[in-house]
């Protein structure tokens, strides 16, 4: 009697450990798409700040440029 409340006992405790296992498991994967969001959010942002600092920086050479011209006439 003793060894079977033994096994209920021992099987009650790994289920309830699987349990917990799952959840965490299950926790970390929304903590990991949520971290990848970010991460792609963020180099989204750099793409587009890199390509309006070269727009920025072709319309100001342009401008210099079109500045130098004028002023050796």
């Amino acid at each position: 009697m003793n060894n079977k409340n033994n096994e209920n006992l021992a099987l009650s405790t790994a289920k309830r450990a699987m349990k917990i296992v799952i959840f965490v498991g299950m926790v970390v994967v929304v903590l990991l798409m949520i971290n990848v969001y970010v991460l792609l959010n963020q180099i989204t942002a750099t793409a587009q700040m890199s390509k309006k600092l070269h727009t920025i920086e072709k319309t100001l050479e342009s401008t210099l440029n079109t500045t130098d011209t004028t002023s050796q006439k």
